[in-house]
């Protein structure tokens, strides 16, 4: 069966064919050679596979990064985004903010797979340097489109930077759309971008423990951006998406783009995770006492043997505790989930 994104589509002079930059990011996966061209309310860049820079007519106070496609089978984002940009090129978006999109495992895509060599969502703020191959290059590509355009914007001009990474989850989620908040040293959050989430349709909040190798941990620590993974449900192929999933996203994200405002919406009904441990693979003999369906989120009795090899056990430490990202098909040292545990959003500290 043919995937309906493999169509060829080329790269036209001084433009993308039909608009579809996905399409042409597809079919020119391992080369797309730079050019610029112009839409109705600003001027293009695309400056390699995957990586397209939108500049509005207007002096704009935000630059904002949407990266999809950071794991290649997580389709539905990097549809929702594509669908915007489409909105934008042909004028039924009128923009006024910086935009940089990012399909950021194009090869991966066309495959089907998470990845191709390695997780590229764990080679950022530098890890790339560890590892060879595609995807440590690619992490590379993408750290310098990042550094590239909030350093491009209009000099003396008071920014705003955002970036949503966004993704799907490999099992399905007591809290469908969820979003990690990256590891912030002094613990205060920003409630516009919490509010803002909260009309976006997220459910829950995962607050980071420690610092991280992830994409967006990286455009936080490095950039000073306001900065989330952004996980909006569970994979599917590409063209099987229910994209109305996504609905309140997208009204977020275009009031976000046409009018550079943040919709606000109450946060009384998200619910918030506070990171305990990482469960970390240990040893090939590495399990955990779960059955290979359970969600996102589950929560588990207080002394519960959770994880456990011949090197080491893990036990729940309380009555509620829940497990996220659960999987141990990954090397020996790697992240095999995470224990987290719900807490008040009065607790939490807000600028």
């Amino acid at each position: 069966m043919i995937r309906p994104y493999l169509t060829l589509y080329l790269v036209e002079t001084m433009t993308i064919l039909n608009n579809d930059f996905l399409a042409a990011t597809l079919a020119n996966q391992d080369k797309m050679a730079p050019f610029q061209f112009e839409f109705p309310s600003g001027t293009g860049f695309v400056e390699g596979t995957g990586i397209l820079r939108l500049e509005p007519k207007q002096d704009a106070s935000i630059s904002l990064v949407l990266s999809v496609g950071v794991h290649g089978n997580e389709t539905g984002p990097i549809e929702l985004v594509n669908q915007l940009v489409m909105s934008i090129l042909d004028g039924r978006i009128s923009l006024s903010v910086r935009l940089l999109v990012l399909i950021g495992n194009p090869v991966a895509a066309n495959k089907a797979t998470r990845f191709c060599e390695v997780n590229l969502n764990r080679l950022f703020s530098g890890a790339w340097k560890n590892y060879d191959g595609f995807e440590a290059k690619r992490a590379q590509r993408l750290e310098k489109a990042i550094s590239d355009f909030y350093s491009q914007a209009k000099e003396g001009a008071t920014q705003t930077r955002l970036h949503y990474d966004l993704h799907t989850a490999i099992r399905g989620s007591m809290h469908e759309k969820f979003v990690v908040y990256p590891f912030v040293e002094n613990a205060i959050y920003n409630q516009q971008q919490l509010a803002f989430l909260a009309a976006s349709g997220i459910d829950a909040v995962l607050l980071s423990h420690q610092s991280t190798t992830t994409f967006s941990y990286y455009s936080y620590a490095t950039h000073g951006a306001h900065a989330f993974t952004v996980e909006l449900g569970k994979v599917q192929p590409f063209g099987e998406n229910d994209l109305s999933n996504f609905a309140a996203l997208e009204d977020s994200l275009s009031l976000l783009l046409e009018n550079g405002v943040l919709a606000q919406a109450s946060m009384s009904e998200m619910r918030i995770f506070t990171v305990l441990d990482s469960l970390v693979k240990d040893d090939d003999s590495y399990k955990l006492g779960i059955e290979a369906d359970v969600k996102n989120f589950t929560q588990f009795e207080q002394g519960y043997r959770l994880a456990y090899s011949e090197k080491s056990e893990y036990l729940v430490q309380q009555t509620g505790d829940a497990i996220v990202f659960p999987n141990t098909n990954l090397p020996i040292g790697q992240r095999a989930g995470l224990m987290v545990r719900p807490v008040a959003l009065g607790d939490l500290k807000l600028n």
